[in-house]
Protein backbone atom coordinates (compact mmCIF):
# COMPACT_ATOMS: atom_id res chain seq x y z
CA UNK A 1 0.00 0.00 0.00
CA UNK A 2 2.78 2.40 1.12
CA UNK A 3 4.77 1.85 -2.57
CA UNK A 4 1.36 2.38 -4.40
CA UNK A 5 0.61 5.94 -2.43
CA UNK A 6 3.70 7.01 -3.43
CA UNK A 7 3.77 5.67 -6.84
CA UNK A 8 0.20 7.70 -7.91
CA UNK A 9 1.22 10.77 -5.30
CA UNK A 10 -1.37 9.54 -2.75
CA UNK A 11 -2.25 10.11 1.01
CA UNK A 12 -1.10 7.32 2.28
CA UNK A 13 -3.57 5.83 4.91
CA UNK A 14 -2.36 2.36 4.80
CA UNK A 15 0.18 2.61 7.52
CA UNK A 16 0.91 4.73 10.43
CA UNK A 17 3.79 7.25 9.54
CA UNK A 18 4.78 9.75 12.78
CA UNK A 19 5.14 13.26 12.11
CA UNK A 20 7.64 14.00 14.90
CA UNK A 21 10.76 12.31 16.32
CA UNK A 22 11.01 10.02 19.14
CA UNK A 23 11.85 11.35 22.76
CA UNK A 24 14.97 11.65 22.99
CA UNK A 25 14.30 10.38 26.49
CA UNK A 26 13.15 7.37 25.08
CA UNK A 27 16.52 7.02 22.61
CA UNK A 28 19.13 7.41 25.53
CA UNK A 29 17.08 4.81 27.75
CA UNK A 30 17.69 2.27 24.53
CA UNK A 31 20.89 3.43 24.20
CA UNK A 32 21.48 2.83 28.01
CA UNK A 33 19.53 -0.26 28.16
CA UNK A 34 22.21 -1.90 25.33
CA UNK A 35 25.37 -0.42 27.29
CA UNK A 36 23.93 -2.50 30.23
CA UNK A 37 24.30 -5.71 28.00
CA UNK A 38 20.58 -5.76 27.71
CA UNK A 39 20.99 -6.35 23.50
CA UNK A 40 20.58 -10.43 23.47
CA UNK A 41 17.68 -12.21 22.23
CA UNK A 42 14.93 -12.41 24.38
CA UNK A 43 13.46 -15.96 25.56
CA UNK A 44 10.22 -16.57 22.88
CA UNK A 45 7.84 -15.33 24.68
CA UNK A 46 10.03 -12.10 25.73
CA UNK A 47 11.65 -11.21 28.53
CA UNK A 48 9.40 -11.10 31.75
CA UNK A 49 9.57 -7.72 33.34
CA UNK A 50 8.33 -6.67 30.07
CA UNK A 51 5.28 -9.37 30.41
CA UNK A 52 4.41 -7.88 33.75
CA UNK A 53 4.49 -4.52 32.91
CA UNK A 54 1.46 -5.77 30.39
CA UNK A 55 0.01 -7.83 32.61
CA UNK A 56 -0.33 -4.33 35.09
CA UNK A 57 -1.52 -2.52 32.55
CA UNK A 58 -3.91 -4.63 31.38
CA UNK A 59 -5.27 -5.18 35.05
CA UNK A 60 -5.66 -1.55 35.45
CA UNK A 61 -6.77 -0.60 32.52
CA UNK A 62 -9.32 -3.30 32.23
CA UNK A 63 -9.61 -4.80 35.04
CA UNK A 64 -8.52 -8.46 33.78
CA UNK A 65 -6.19 -10.35 35.38
CA UNK A 66 -3.73 -12.13 32.70
CA UNK A 67 -0.49 -14.93 33.89
CA UNK A 68 2.56 -12.90 32.19
CA UNK A 69 4.29 -16.21 32.31
CA UNK A 70 1.40 -18.18 30.49
CA UNK A 71 -1.33 -15.96 29.28
CA UNK A 72 1.13 -13.02 27.82
CA UNK A 73 3.35 -13.05 24.25
CA UNK A 74 4.96 -10.18 23.05
CA UNK A 75 5.89 -10.30 19.62
CA UNK A 76 7.87 -8.24 16.96
CA UNK A 77 5.35 -6.16 16.16
CA UNK A 78 1.16 -6.26 15.50
CA UNK A 79 1.66 -7.50 12.18
CA UNK A 80 3.34 -10.31 13.70
CA UNK A 81 1.13 -11.17 16.29
CA UNK A 82 -1.95 -10.62 14.19
CA UNK A 83 -0.48 -13.06 12.02
CA UNK A 84 0.26 -15.85 14.28
CA UNK A 85 -3.43 -15.26 16.28
CA UNK A 86 -4.84 -16.04 12.70
CA UNK A 87 -2.50 -19.26 12.43
CA UNK A 88 -2.83 -20.78 15.63
CA UNK A 89 -6.71 -20.82 14.89
CA UNK A 90 -7.76 -21.00 11.19
CA UNK A 91 -7.39 -23.93 9.46
CA UNK A 92 -8.10 -24.90 6.10
CA UNK A 93 -11.66 -24.58 5.03
CA UNK A 94 -12.82 -22.22 7.98
CA UNK A 95 -14.73 -18.92 7.74
CA UNK A 96 -12.98 -15.73 9.05
CA UNK A 97 -15.36 -12.65 9.61
CA UNK A 98 -13.98 -9.50 9.60
CA UNK A 99 -15.09 -5.88 9.30
CA UNK A 100 -15.43 -4.27 5.67
CA UNK A 101 -13.24 -2.45 4.61
CA UNK A 102 -10.61 -3.96 6.39
CA UNK A 103 -6.82 -3.52 7.48
CA UNK A 104 -4.75 -4.73 4.64
CA UNK A 105 -3.03 -7.68 6.21
CA UNK A 106 -6.22 -9.70 7.62
CA UNK A 107 -6.98 -11.09 4.37
CA UNK A 108 -2.96 -12.95 3.67
CA UNK A 109 -2.95 -14.13 7.05
CA UNK A 110 -6.42 -16.30 6.65
CA UNK A 111 -5.52 -16.90 2.94
CA UNK A 112 -2.75 -18.11 4.64
CA UNK A 113 -3.88 -20.38 7.21
CA UNK A 114 -6.39 -21.84 4.23
CA UNK A 115 -9.02 -20.04 5.76
CA UNK A 116 -11.91 -17.78 3.61
CA UNK A 117 -12.75 -14.22 4.72
CA UNK A 118 -17.01 -13.47 5.85
CA UNK A 119 -16.96 -10.03 5.08
CA UNK A 120 -19.42 -7.71 7.05
CA UNK A 121 -19.85 -4.32 5.80
CA UNK A 122 -19.47 -1.58 7.94
CA UNK A 123 -22.94 1.27 7.57
CA UNK A 124 -22.86 4.85 6.93
CA UNK A 125 -23.34 7.38 8.35
CA UNK A 126 -21.66 6.31 11.41
CA UNK A 127 -19.52 2.94 10.60
CA UNK A 128 -20.60 1.46 13.78
CA UNK A 129 -20.23 -2.27 14.16
CA UNK A 130 -23.13 -3.90 12.87
CA UNK A 131 -23.22 -6.42 15.80
CA UNK A 132 -26.40 -7.97 14.69
CA UNK A 133 -24.88 -8.52 10.71
CA UNK A 134 -22.05 -9.77 12.50
CA UNK A 135 -23.55 -12.61 15.18
CA UNK A 136 -25.69 -13.49 11.59
CA UNK A 137 -22.46 -14.45 9.60
CA UNK A 138 -21.64 -16.69 12.43
CA UNK A 139 -21.44 -20.23 11.43
CA UNK A 140 -20.07 -23.94 12.69
CA UNK A 141 -17.44 -23.00 9.90
CA UNK A 142 -16.43 -19.66 11.91
CA UNK A 143 -13.55 -20.07 14.23
CA UNK A 144 -12.61 -16.31 14.64
CA UNK A 145 -14.04 -12.70 14.52
CA UNK A 146 -11.49 -10.13 13.51
CA UNK A 147 -12.16 -6.19 14.70
CA UNK A 148 -10.04 -3.34 15.32
CA UNK A 149 -11.39 0.21 17.29
CA UNK A 150 -10.93 2.56 15.87
CA UNK A 151 -11.54 1.02 13.20
CA UNK A 152 -8.66 1.11 10.35
CA UNK A 153 -9.07 2.22 7.74
CA UNK A 154 -11.69 4.40 8.45
CA UNK A 155 -10.82 5.67 11.70
CA UNK A 156 -14.09 5.69 13.04
CA UNK A 157 -14.68 4.54 16.15
CA UNK A 158 -16.53 1.27 14.85
CA UNK A 159 -17.19 0.31 18.66
CA UNK A 160 -18.12 3.24 21.03
CA UNK A 161 -16.94 3.32 24.71
CA UNK A 162 -14.58 0.29 25.41
CA UNK A 163 -16.67 -1.22 27.98
CA UNK A 164 -19.32 -1.08 25.84
CA UNK A 165 -17.98 -2.41 22.69
CA UNK A 166 -16.16 -5.42 24.85
CA UNK A 167 -19.61 -6.46 26.25
CA UNK A 168 -21.35 -6.12 22.61
CA UNK A 169 -18.71 -8.22 21.61
CA UNK A 170 -19.20 -10.97 24.22
CA UNK A 171 -22.91 -10.87 23.31
CA UNK A 172 -22.40 -11.41 19.86
CA UNK A 173 -20.51 -14.15 19.91
CA UNK A 174 -21.82 -15.48 23.25
CA UNK A 175 -23.77 -18.72 22.32
CA UNK A 176 -20.52 -19.93 20.06
CA UNK A 177 -17.16 -20.92 20.35
CA UNK A 178 -16.00 -18.05 18.00
CA UNK A 179 -12.60 -16.63 19.20
CA UNK A 180 -12.53 -12.66 18.80
CA UNK A 181 -9.53 -11.10 17.79
CA UNK A 182 -9.46 -7.53 18.55
CA UNK A 183 -6.77 -5.36 17.11
CA UNK A 184 -6.67 -2.44 19.01
CA UNK A 185 -3.28 -1.04 17.44
CA UNK A 186 -4.29 2.48 18.57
Amino acid sequence: MSALATQKGALNLGQGFPDFDCDKRIVDAVADAMREGHNQYPPMADAAPLRQAIARKIDAIYGRAYDPDREITVTAGATQALLTAVLCCVHPGDEVIVIEPTYDSYLPAIEMAGGKPVFVPLEAPDYALPFDKIAAAITLKTPLLMINTPHNPTTGPACGAPRTCTSSRKSCAAPTNVLILSDEVY
